[in-house]
């Protein structure tokens, strides 16, 4: 490409869907401003969309494949060609599928970018049943779950219609800085600007928590039980919508029934919120309309996930707030992800997933199968059920992202052969036999739509420049799979992306005919929403009500209606002791970066330095630690270090570690992995939801103490100069 030319594309630099607007000259992206016409961000974008420059240009951005010329782990690597990589996979891989069949290579990615749409595609077509992710059954999938077998669908706030949300229950997010899901971070702080009512379950003192007219400051893991008791004071007291419950709904009865072993007085033991804040907050729910609600992975991060979120589903739909204007609005399905091909996939493949007896997992949702990520690291050590002997992983940092980060590292450095994608050389890159370069989304083709949310756009991505040899995953995918006569179903991208905007056209007529050429002239399309569809159309459920009570659950096992198993927060690594008194919650979000992603981006790691810890000043005060300080953070599973932020509103019993961390700047091999990942502390085992397969990674016991000797900001300054300082 040459001369000077703007390009209209949809940014994947998080969960969001911003459209910007990118000056490209003589092949290079020199100009970065959002788009003030894109649907979803309406000319706002966050840090990390707007230094997408400085990520693509990076001296140590990954431009051309490397083989690993030392040990596993040690740091060596030699350039090679992309002919060369694809002959080197191909080969490797075929070996062992042919010795040891297809279900002996493992697939793991991360969360967020393009690829996702074929991921499962890849898998498929290879004939291994163990795909795997860090995020999935603790990050959305148990609310989307929990979505589809109650309504049929998933839901969103109203944020775009001409009526805006009176109140919004903000739920286990942070929306303010996370900006998650297609749901961008203004417009809930708009929002609460101009006086939206705010009721927040946290127990962090966050942005919105300090806003709201309402915070319920709960012990990490109990969300369940507070569910169960607000939807029993609604129930108990008439607080529900009548006519959406009695005419649309299953179940009302027994649910009423369930709630009652939830009453107000037992849920302040358990959950740590003074009995009369939940009532307050039950009758502040009820009387503001039209309510949304915003929620996010906390209380997925949990052995009661798809329970828990089963039971937070109900609350805006039960007060009457489901699919109105300002309210919750169902998934408007505007176009589906790319084709994952689960045919191809051999039925005795499918039979050998790593998932335990976990009927998610087991495709019991659907066609889709999920391996669980502990069996998959567990089996490449242990060779149990068998060995594990080859991963691809893509988009994931899996020593900073996977629970039991140890675990993790010991699986690693089993795998007999191992390639790895991404933008930049990680820690866990440093494991692989073949590092390749991925491509950002500036470098891209393709749609960006979050079908399982209440999204009101589908946006395109269009390749702007060629940056070194960096390739979209996808087109690894489909490339490798020729190599190796796998037939992929798709001779290019383009024809992959024309079957999703083809099956959008059935679905909305107006569209038909649309393809990709043409969906990169109009950038994003956007239908109007149509509210209270289940008034005509019902819900998309078996019953076609909104399922209180699921006979689909109770079907293949599993309680038809929402609970808390309190043992589940009873086991070693949640139960307080004398040697761990303290509860200890980490994965919220931080606004420069994504998981585990920036932390050499110089821009983005001035604004945030250094990982926090963050806990009460009394408590700091007994364990002689001052704000500033690094602190010693240790579970049963480990032990890191962070740096204290001292935040009065935090409950003195808990402390929220961040998670994500690990320094660039300390170099090959290990760059720091171990240094302060919050993923150390934790272990990855059972008890695991039943549903969902979902782990503990909040309401840990822990203990802290000051850590006396850290050098950890000696050697930031030393690299990045004290101009790059907090």
């Amino acid at each position: 490409m040459s001369g000077n030319n703007e390009i209209i594309t949809a940014c994947r630099g998080c969960h969001g869907g911003c459209m910007h607007i990118l000056t490209v000259s003589d092949g290079r992206v020199t100009g970065v401003r959002p788009d003030p016409d894109g649907p979803l961000n309406r000319g706002r974008a966050c840090i990390k969309g707007m230094t997408v420059i400085e990520q693509m240009y990076h001296p140590d951005r990954l431009l051309y494949p490397l083989r690993r010329t030392g040990p596993r782990g040690g740091g060596s690597w030699g350039r090679i060609s992309w002919d060369e990589a694809y002959g080197l996979i191909a080969e490797k891989t075929r070996g062992l599928t042919d010795a040891h069949g297809p279900e002996c290579i493992a697939l793991t990615t991360g969360t967020g970018r393009h690829h996702m749409s074929q991921f499962f595609r890849f898998g498929n077509v290879l004939g291994t049943p163990n795909v795997t992710s860090s995020g999935a059954i603790v990050c959305l999938a148990p609310r989307v779950t929990a979505g589809q077998y109650t309504a049929g669908v998933f839901a969103g706030v109203d944020y775009y219609g001409d009526a805006r949300p009176a109140g919004i229950l903000v739920w286990g997010a942070n929306p303010a800085i996370s900006g998650a899901d297609g749901e961008l971070q203004w417009f809930v702080k708009d929002a609460a600007r101009a006086g939206t009512h705010l009721i927040v379950v946290d127990p962090r003192p966050t942005e919105l928590a300090q806003m709201a007219e309402c915070w319920l400051r709960i012990r990490p893991g109990t969300d369940g039980a507070l569910a169960l008791c607000i939807l029993g004071i609604l129930l108990g007291e008439g607080l529900y919508d009548r006519g959406f419950a009695e005419n649309h709904t299953v179940g009302l009865d027994a649910l009423r029934q369930r709630c009652m072993a939830y009453p107000p007085g037992r849920v302040a033991g358990i959950t740590g919120i003074p009995e009369a804040e939940i009532r307050r907050a039950a009758h502040l729910i009820a009387s503001v309309k039209p309510l949304s609600l915003e929620w996010g992975c906390a209380h997925e991060h949990s052995p009661n996930a798809f329970q828990t979120c089963r039971a937070i589903f109900m609350i805006p739909a039960l007060t009457g707030n489901w699919d109105v204007p300002g309210g919750f609005v169902a998934s408007m399905q505007i176009a589906p992800t790319a084709n994952p091909l689960f045919d191809r996939l051999d039925h005795s493949a499918a039979t050998k997933v790593m998932c335990g007896d976990y009927p998610w997992m087991k495709g019991a949702a659907g066609p889709k199968l999920w391996a669980h990520p502990y069996d998959i690291f567990e089996a490449m050590q242990s060779g149990k059920p068998y060995r594990i002997r080859g991963l691809f992983s893509h988009a994931n940092n899996s020593l900073l992202s996977m629970p039991g980060a140890k675990h993790v590292r010991r699986g690693l450095a089993a795998l007999e052969f191992f390639v790895y994608m991404d933008f930049f050389m990680t820690p866990t890159a440093e494991y692989a036999d073949i590092v390749l370069p991925a491509a950002m989304w500036p470098e891209i083709d393709s749609l960006f739509c979050m079908p399982e949310f209440g999204e009101r756009a589908l946006l395109t991505m269009q390749k702007a420049v060629q940056t070194g040899e960096c390739k979209s995953d996808e087109e690894f995918f489909m490339e490798l799979c020729r190599r190796m006569g796998l037939d992929y179903g798709a001779e290019n991208q383009s024809e992959i992306l024309d079957e999703q905007l083809a099956e959008m056209g059935r679905s909305y007529p107006r569209y038909r005919g649309i393809d990709f050429e043409k969906m990169k002239e109009l950038h994003y399309i956007a239908p109007e929403r149509r509210y209270r569809r289940y008034e005509t159309e019902g819900f998309q459920t078996p019953s076609g009500k909104f399922e209180l009570y699921c006979a689909s659950l109770e079907s293949i096992g599993i309680d038809p209606l929402p609970y808390w198993d309190e043992t589940a927060l009873r086991s070693p690594s949640a139960m307080p002791t004398k040697a761990y008194p303290l509860s200890m919650t980490t994965g919220g979000r931080i606004q420069p970066y994504f998981i585990s992603n920036g932390r050499q981006i110089r821009s983005l790691r001035k604004t945030a330095p250094f990982p926090l810890v963050t806990l009460h000043p009394d408590t700091a005060a007994a364990h002689g630690i001052a704000e500033g300080d690094w602190v010693w953070i240790e579970t049963p599973a480990g032990r890191i270090t962070q740096k204290a932020s001292l935040q009065p509103g935090m409950d003195p019993s808990v402390v929220n570690c961040e998670m994500g961390w690990w320094y660039p700047e300390a170099g090959p091999p290990g760059y720091g992995w171990d240094e302060s990942n919050a993923n150390i502390l934790t272990d990855g085992k059972p008890p695991y939801d039943p549903v969902m397969g979902s782990y503990a990674l909040r309401g840990l016991c822990c203990r802290i103490e000051k850590n006396e000797n850290c050098r950890i900001e000696e050697r930031y300054y030393a690299t990045y100069g004290k101009g790059l300082g907090p």
